[in-house]
């Protein structure tokens, strides 16, 4: 697929349409080609396609994780477990001696691997949509179910009920006996109490 020639004859054939034999006698005919040619051409680049669509590709990405993955877990295990060889002075001797230590350069590449899969393999989208912002807020209207107000809607069907409510004449519910009689409840209590002391 280096030479354009064949993509361009490809593309000519769709602008063409039909069937492929009469988009490839169409295209020979106008290049002067023999339509074996440009036929060749024509397959050689739908193949191609055809190997490279999504799904294809997709499917190929698949196969190349799983086949490699038990690979690539021995590989970083090896990584997160690595050893390093030192070579160190006894103090006491003054011999010099090697010794197996942790690699820990290693093993902090390591964790920097592992936690750039970890962090491809979590969801890009936030796990709750939340679809409410100043200019967008859905609320159920009283007047059907499953309607949808915006923000403004809301705030004028609230400023209007406000208004209608402050035009009602105020309204006292409920008042005690007490208040009615102008009497005091505690006064009543001491009297009794009197009474009862006063027998």
């Amino acid at each position: 697929m280096d030479n354009p020639i064949h993509l361009m004859r490809w593309l000519k054939a769709q602008a063409v349409g039909g069937s492929e034999e009469a988009a490839a006698r169409a295209v020979a005919a106008s290049e002067g080609r023999s339509i074996d040619v440009v036929r060749q051409s024509i397959r050689m680049v739908a193949a191609f396609r055809a190997r490279n669509d999504k799904a294809n590709f997709d499917y190929a990405m698949r196969d190349l994780l799983t086949s490699t993955a038990s690979t690539a877990k021995e590989s970083l295990a090896g990584l997160l477990t690595a050893m390093e060889l030192v070579e160190t002075t006894d103090a006491k001797t003054g011999a010099k001696k090697v010794i197996r230590v942790e690699d820990k350069t290693t093993r902090l590449e390591a964790i920097r691997v592992f936690n750039s899969l970890l962090g491809n393999l979590q969801p890009k989208v936030p796990l709750v949509n939340n679809e409410i912002n100043q200019t967008n807020q859905t609320a159920v209207l009283s007047g059907g179910a499953g309607a949808a107000e915006t923000t403004e809607e809301r705030l004028r069907r609230l400023r209007k009920a406000a208004a209608e409510h402050r035009l009602l004449p105020p309204q006292v519910v409920g008042v005690p006996q007490h208040i009615d009689e102008e009497t005091d409840p505690d006064d009543d209590e001491d009297e009794e109490d009197g009474e009862e002391v006063d027998e």
